[in-house]
């Protein structure tokens, strides 16, 4: 389509901001917009959890009226974005359509968000690691932040994901939020007070991605390593599971990036993982799952039976309120047979609005290991530790032997939705909607924390702009002391 141009003089500076959205007229809009809403209502487990149907029902009406008038793909998706945002639920997903070539003109800075502030995490362009980034063409920061903040699900009240997700997709929400723009004017203090402002052009998302891989908050300095590609796909990217040694303190690193794979393949790694490090007689072992943003459940319940000393529970119950995918004629993709894991799976336990199972058809691996690790164990999370790994963190926390490290996870303490995820695609718009049908109550001991939260480590350290400036892990560089003595 063709691209409207509009220069806006501000700073000094000449911004570029493009139009690229498809106009819609409001029948199309409507459609769309019931569609939507037809799949929350009808299938979505844990829709008034943390927000009353009354509001909820507003929000609904409030927008079809709003859509009466012609409008664009982008401002529908965002008006859906305020909706979804408003149910809590981390595993429903939007996602906008192509129409916004976010990937031309994509914002340049790597950006990491300590105390709700915007750092610098590279050093391009000349702005040095650890730089307080104070407003972007003329808006401030924080306002910023507080804008973004939608775009990213999260379960119940949670922050630490929405954090985690705007520091990695800073240029698309952002684009989302204030639209394609050529030209960045970047107000910023260096670390050492000195107050700068400086004009960036936008670049493109492979060259940013590239960037990405320089964090410093990737720790590359903390391990001896160079910054850049080979250490990010190494130690950042890989996806199975590794373990690395800490030399005089009897200490092994176990990190697991993800639990998306092969269940089978994945227990196998683990067999050898613990039979080397039982061989090498470890004392003290951490499990970094800070990067791990879930996958499937058994992998996390196989890698807990590694460091359990007992059997143990993680599901109470899963419910659901509808036997069939809704709206099934715009569902793109399911992952597990709808008539087997649905309608077959709950249809005899019925409740007086929807099915639920009170029991855990996974309690049969939920045993110890007999190649389990039968020391000190320390479990690091993040705001990106989330679904099953979340889950992972929750059986962690639920022993007393066990010590929790970092941040609240992105993942809900008491529920979440999940198992079931169902792919839609909105005919008009192509908006893509994901929604998970399962609600699932998770076995937990301490009942005194707040509803809405992620899982709570027993020990909270963060990242400070010194820790980032230097390229220092700060749980990792606590536990090596602690572990020493």
């Amino acid at each position: 389509m063709k691209k409207n141009t509009l220069f806006i003089v501000l700073l000094g500076c000449i911004i570029t901001t493009l139009s690229a959205q498809k106009p819609m007229d409001s029948i199309a809009l409507q459609e769309d917009f019931k569609i939507f809403e037809n799949i929350l209502k009808k299938g979505h487990p844990s829709l008034y959890e943390y927000v009353n149907k009354d509001s909820l029902d507003y929000l609904f009406k409030n927008t079809k009226d709003i859509l009466n008038t012609n409008t664009s793909d982008i401002d529908l998706y965002k008006k859906m974005v305020h909706i979804t945002n408003q149910i809590r639920d981390g595993h429903l997903l939007l996602f906008a359509p192509n129409t916004l070539k976010t990937d031309e003109y994509y914002f340049p800075l790597i950006l990491k968000i300590i105390d709700s502030h915007f750092y610098a995490d590279t050093d391009d362009f000349g702005i040095p690691i650890g730089s307080k980034i104070k407003s972007i063409n003329g808006i401030e920061s924080s306002r910023i932040l507080e804008k973004l903040k939608k775009y990213s699900s999260t379960d119940g009240y949670n922050i630490t994901k929405k954090l985690r997700d705007i520091e990695l997709k800073f240029g698309l929400f952002y684009a989302y939020e204030y639209g394609l723009t050529r030209q960045f004017s970047v107000e910023y203090t260096e670390p050492n007070g000195a107050n700068k402002t400086l004009s960036i052009e936008a670049e493109s998302f492979t060259k940013v991605k590239l960037r990405n891989t320089k964090r410093s908050s990737y720790f590359a300095n903390f391990h001896y390593q160079k910054n850049g590609f080979d250490f990010f796909n190494a130690y950042i990217n890989k996806k199975d599971p590794y373990v690395y040694y800490k030399d005089g303190l009897s200490t092994a690193v176990l990190v697991v990036n993800s639990f998306g794979l092969d269940i089978r393949a994945f227990k196998s790694k683990l067999i050898k993982i613990f039979k080397e490090i039982n061989k090498k007689e470890i004392r003290h072992l951490i499990i970094d799952v800070r990067n791990n943003d879930g996958g499937f459940r058994p992998n996390a319940l196989h890698l807990y039976s590694f460091i359990a000393k007992n059997t143990f529970k993680q599901n109470i119950s899963e419910y659901v309120i509808s036997l069939t995918v809704p709206e099934k004629k715009h569902a793109t993709r399911t992952f597990l047979n709808e008539k087997e894991f649905l309608t077959d799976r709950f249809k005899n336990h019925p409740e007086y609005d929807g099915w639920k199972l009170s029991f855990d058809d996974l309690e049969a691996i939920m045993v110890p290991d007999r190649n389990r690790f039968k020391g000190k164990v320390y479990v690091l999370t993040s705001g990106t530790t989330f679904s099953a790994a979340s889950t992972f963190a929750i059986n962690s926390k639920n022993d007393p032997n066990i010590t929790l490290i970092g941040e609240e996870t992105g993942g809900g303490y008491y529920l979440l939705n999940g198992q079931f995820p169902v792919y839609y695609e909105l005919p008009n718009s192509k908006i893509i909607m994901v929604m998970s049908m399962v609600r699932v109550e998770n076995y937990v001991i301490d009942k005194t924390v707040k509803k809405g939260s992620g899982v709570l480590p027993d020990k909270y350290i963060k990242l400070s702009v010194d820790n980032l400036i230097k390229g220092k892990d700060p749980l990792l560089d606590y536990l090596f002391r602690l572990i020493k003595g």
